[in-house]
Order: structure tokens, then sequence, then C-alpha cells
């Protein structure tokens, strides 16, 4: 089970969609899910189940109940054997932990942090409400009052970037690094500074994966994703060739795109 909404508008600058999916697994079985570079971030509850990583020092460790779950340009797996596992997520823009919070988003790139930790006390009675809560739509309703309420106590030094930043996640076309920071007004060392701030990547990293995040597209149509068009997909989205683009998609997935392209339909099946 799955499903999704979008926000209302007040909130449509900093968020992407409200989510929950549910996944039942047979007893004895273990599931594995294989997260890709993404530049958004997730704040997860898990409501029924658990999964489990691995570490910095390889050890099995254990994903926080409610967290957030940064911007990253690598790949992770998580492994469950519980029989019913729940989730309800909030994805939002890297943007919205600096410009509703204060905190840079490089505090959160390739990293899972418990709420309570990033966010202290508030965290803590956000975590609380939804525990308490009976629905996906209540748990919609309860988040969005509180980031809400963050957005009437935030004043932004980067409205003009934040823009831009909202444009080039729109765009479907390659934006000039040059030509941004022009629009922005900056300084080259500022722009960079902030947009970093802003994102958690530096702007030449952040292209990069909006490029991977268009290949995956690409790869996600049934009319395209075949490894014999590769290579043409390679040269729509300015690779060098389809060697680059493997490296490229080896980098953020930890796997070959046919090796992706194999998952994905197992995974259909």
């Amino acid at each position: 089970m799955y499903r999704s909404i979008f926000p209302d508008a007040s909130l449509s600058r900093y968020v992407s969609r409200f989510w929950e999916g549910e996944l039942v697994i047979a007893p004895g079985q273990v599931h594995t899910h294989h997260a890709i570079a993404n530049r958004m971030l997730e704040m997860l509850f898990c409501y029924a189940g658990n999964y489990v990583t691995a570490a910095d020092n390889g050890e099995p460790t254990g994903i926080p109940t409610v967290g957030f779950y940064g911007q990253t340009n690598t790949s992770r797996q998580f492994a469950s054997a519980a029989t019913l596992n729940g989730f309800f997520g909030v994805q939002l823009y890297a943007h919205a932990l600096p410009l509703l919070f204060n905190i840079p988003a490089t505090v959160i790139t390739n990293q899972q942090i418990d709420i309570v930790s990033l966010l202290g006390r508030p965290g803590a009675d956000l975590a609380d409400e939804l525990f308490h809560a009976a629905s996906f739509e209540e748990r919609v309703a309860i988040v969005s009052r509180f980031l809400q309420g963050q957005l009437r106590r935030s004043a932004s030094k980067y409205n003009r970037l934040e823009k831009l930043i909202l444009f080039v996640y729109d765009s479907k076309q390659s934006v000039s690094i040059n030509e941004l920071v022009k629009q922005a007004n900056l300084s080259p060392r500022q722009f960079e500074r902030h947009f970093k701030d802003l994102t958690g990547f530096p702007a030449k990293t952040f292209f990069k994966l909006a490029r991977f995040e268009q290949l995956i597209r690409l790869l996600s149509n049934p009319d395209l994703a075949t490894a014999q068009k590769l290579t043409a997909i390679a040269y729509d989205l300015d690779y060098y060739d389809q060697a680059h683009l493997n490296r490229h998609f080896r980098e953020f997935t930890g796997m070959s795109p046919t090796a992706y392209l194999k998952q994905q339909e197992i995974q259909v099946a």
C-alpha cells in the first residue's frame, strides 16, 4: 500500500509531498531496500516494524523511529525481517532545514539523525503527536501545522537564492552555474557558501545529481528503459559516452544501470 498528497500552497516551497507506505513481508523473509542518491531529504516516522542499516564502522544499526534522512550523493541498504513495516514520510527540499530551522543543510548531508537530536524539544513534541495520530490525514495535518509555525518564525537572508534553487529543481534543462551566480548578485565565493548551506552540496555536485535524477526518470519509462538505449540516453543528457554514464550511475547507486533495471523488474514483479 502506498499513497501520497501534495502540501498546501503555503508549504510548497519547502515540502515536495507527504506519503505513507506499508509493506507486508512473509514470515522468515527479509526485505532489503536499496536507497540511492537524492537531492531531497526525508522526515520519516516508522509506525510499524523496523529496519537496520550499516553504520560507518560496518556494524548493523537501527534507524530512528522518527528522524531525518539527509540529502545524499551515495547509496545505502536498509533491511527488515518484520512481517509489517509502515512509514509516514515528508519529502522536503534541503533548503527547508536552514530556512525553517536555521540549521545548515550540510549538517544532515549523507546522515540520518533522530528528530530530537536535530530539533530538540519541538522535535520531541512533534514525535509524540505523530505517535498518537490515528490516520495518514491526521499526520499530514500535524506536520503541516508544525512547519507552518516554523514558517511564521523564519527570516531568510537567502530569499533571492532560494527562488533560483526552486527554479533549478523545476527546470528540465541544464542550468549554468555562472549564470546563477550573476542572477543571485553574489560573488562566486558567497554563492558557493550560501548554495551549500541551502542544498547540502557544492553547486557542481548538486547539478551532477540533477542530471542523475533525470537519468533515473528516463530509466523508469518502460518505453526507454532498455540497455540498448543507454548510449542514446547518455548523449541526450550530455554524458561523454556510456562509460561516463556508467561511472556516475555506480557512484550514486552502487550498481550498474543494467543491474538497477533488473532490480526494478524484480520489485515490480
